[in-house]
């Protein structure tokens, strides 16, 4: 084994490392989405160490036998796993297998195309390897491969068109959306690069280094952002912790971002703009005379927050005084709505972000206290 290959395998089981620590990751509110990222972490760590144990011929060695011609799994999943862990960080997009089952149909069908070969025991797996049989047990072509590509290819354009410019207009992690996109779409194109020169005879199946360069790369990405800036996975704002991207060049001041910031709190508690349940950060820009980057810099800088938590933040509050108020004669989703929240769900999930419980059960201290 080759220094290069052994650089390479080590970034592999970084991946799984990496895997094992963002599946346990238990406090933030981005668990769900910490799970997924674990398993996309699994799955491209299982392509590098593949790959490797292909180019030293060890892939035809028992135990590690048993992951030959597996390649293919991962492929089939990779782009869906993706896809929905961007859903959930963006909209907390839960899976349903009712719903979703369509996502995870290829790798349900390839695996049980191939499972005459996996569940094959070690010495029938090295006899078929002698013999040269794979065809009597794993059923692969172009047109499987081509279909996995698109599949792959597809997903990313979804991740572009829904997710690229999600967080645009807010900051809150618009680097690391925007980063793992541009990672994920590498790998695409880098696969799609591979197998175009293969089937054109102008690259062999033993010189797939770059493939596996760009799934290193991702893996290296998300080990700087996951070790250098962990408040990423727990829901801050990336342009407070990340000084590259730090506003630097906006022509705000420090006296004046401090004037912005008592003009904001001021602005808060006479007028109450988050009542406004349609409140958007340019509304809130108007209101203060300022451009709306201006706001987001004061909101990021001072507060330590994006402009959604910040204003979520007096809605609990809100909230909070008319439980105390009220008790008993109103019920939950009125006074969530009073206090400026959509709907219950946003209402609920942003009471117990704040406070760590929720309205029902604060309702229920506040009346056994009194009782």
């Amino acid at each position: 084994m080759t220094n290069w290959e052994i650089f390479i395998l080590f970034l592999g089981f970084q991946a799984f490392l990496l895997s094992v620590l963002f599946f346990l990751k238990k406090e933030g509110s981005f668990r769900y989405a910490n799970r997924l990222f674990s398993l996309f972490l699994l799955l491209c760590g299982w392509l590098i160490v593949y790959n490797v144990l292909f180019w030293t011929k060890k892939l035809y060695q028992p135990p590690l036998i048993h992951f030959n011609a597996t390649y293919v799994l991962p492929l089939s999943l990779i782009g869906p796993v993706f896809f929905f862990y961007l859903k959930n960080l963006v909209h907390g997009y839960r899976i349903r297998i009712a719903r979703d089952f369509v996502h995870i149909l290829p790798f349900l069908i390839i695996f049980l195309m191939n499972s005459s070969y996996y569940l094959l025991s070690t010495e029938h797996k090295l006899q078929v390897q002698e013999e040269k049989a794979w065809a009597q047990y794993i059923h692969s072509s172009i047109f499987m491969e081509v279909g996995l590509l698109l599949l792959m290819s597809i997903y990313g354009i979804c991740a572009i068109w829904k997710f690229y410019n999600f967080f645009g207009k807010d900051e809150d992690l618009r680097i690391w959306v925007r980063t793992t996109i541009l990672c994920y779409v590498g790998c695409v194109l880098s696969y799609v690069a591979y197998y175009s020169l293969v089937y054109s005879r102008l690259l062999t199946l033993d010189q797939d280094y770059f493939i596996t360069l760009i799934l290193c790369i991702s893996v290296m990405t998300a080990a700087y952002f996951a070790f250098n800036y962990p408040v990423i996975f727990q829901g801050k704002p990336i342009a407070s912790v990340i000084p590259f991207i730090k506003y630097k060049k906006t022509g705000l001041s420090e006296n004046y971002s401090k004037e912005l910031k008592e003009n904001l709190l001021d602005l808060m508690v006479r007028e109450k703009p988050y009542l406004n349940r349609e409140l958007r950060l340019d509304d809130l820009a108007d209101a203060l005379g300022t451009a709306r980057h201006h706001t987001s810099q004061v909101i990021n800088e001072h507060f330590q927050n994006n402009f959604f938590d910040f204003i979520n933040l007096y809605r609990v509050e809100e909230a909070i005084r008319l439980l105390e108020a009220k008790k008993n004669q109103m019920n939950l989703a009125e006074i969530g709505f009073l206090s400026g929240f959509n709907n219950t769900v946003s209402f609920n999930k942003a009471f117990k972000r704040h406070t760590g419980t929720t309205p029902s059960l604060y309702r229920k201290e506040l009346i056994s206290n009194n009782v």
